[in-house]
């Protein structure tokens, strides 16, 4: 099983490793800090020793994979030094931090609506939920500022693990079990907005964003 070297250091840019296996341009390391695609959260992308790493992802034997843009010149037993798109990881990070924070305020405002979905990348956070009708937009627009606020307030993040290895994240009000990648305090966010689609009938999609 590969070390995820990212559950200790969500902060971690850089790392040594060693190949433990090659399948044409699917790379298996012994450790990473590589984000490989889960709990809705995209994978993360970068270079080993150069050489660019499109995504990274479980595989169908649930092997930790790093999808190379070309079969690398590296081999099976070399070591090979890997560099994340720390921009592309460090915007993720903000907002899965802050789609967290968000669906709190959603629920205090339009009431419980369970969750049906859910796809954070660097350019915004999507979640569905059941909903029948629209969300109403005047609330919506309550739940983006009292989300922006409680962000600019300077809250910090706690992430533990108990004996059984489930993570559980907390922050201010909330706490719930996820396993990806979040910042250490709501102040490096900065501020979002919020965004009403319908993905189908008996749903309504929330998209969050960074304000720039």
């Amino acid at each position: 099983m590969t070390i995820r070297l990212y559950d200790e250091d969500h902060y971690l840019r850089e790392f040594d490793a060693t190949v433990v296996s090659i399948n044409d341009n699917l790379v298996e390391l012994d450790q990473t800090a590589f984000y490989a695609e889960s709990g809705g959260q995209h994978g993360d992308t970068g270079t080993l020793n150069g050489e660019p790493v499109v995504y990274t992802k479980y595989d169908e034997n649930e092997k930790h994979v790093h999808i190379m843009e070309n079969p690398p010149s590296f081999n099976v037993g070399d070591t090979v030094h890997g560099v994340l798109d720390w921009d592309r990881r460090y915007r993720i990070m903000k907002l899965h931090s802050a789609s967290h924070m968000m669906e709190y305020f959603l629920w205090e405002n339009f009431g419980y609506m369970k969750r049906t979905g859910s796809n954070v990348d660097d350019r915004k956070d999507r979640a569905d939920y059941k909903h029948d009708g629209r969300l109403d937009p005047e609330l919506l627009k309550k739940t983006e500022q009292e989300t922006n606020n409680f962000l600019t307030e300077g809250h910090p993040v706690a992430i533990t693990v108990d004996d059984k290895g489930i993570r559980t994240w907390r922050c201010g009000p909330v706490e719930m079990h996820c396993a990806g990648t979040h910042v250490k305090n709501t102040s490096e966010i900065g501020e979002i907005k919020l965004k009403r689609k319908n993905p189908g009938r008996g749903e309504e999609r929330v998209e969050t964003s960074l304000r720039e």
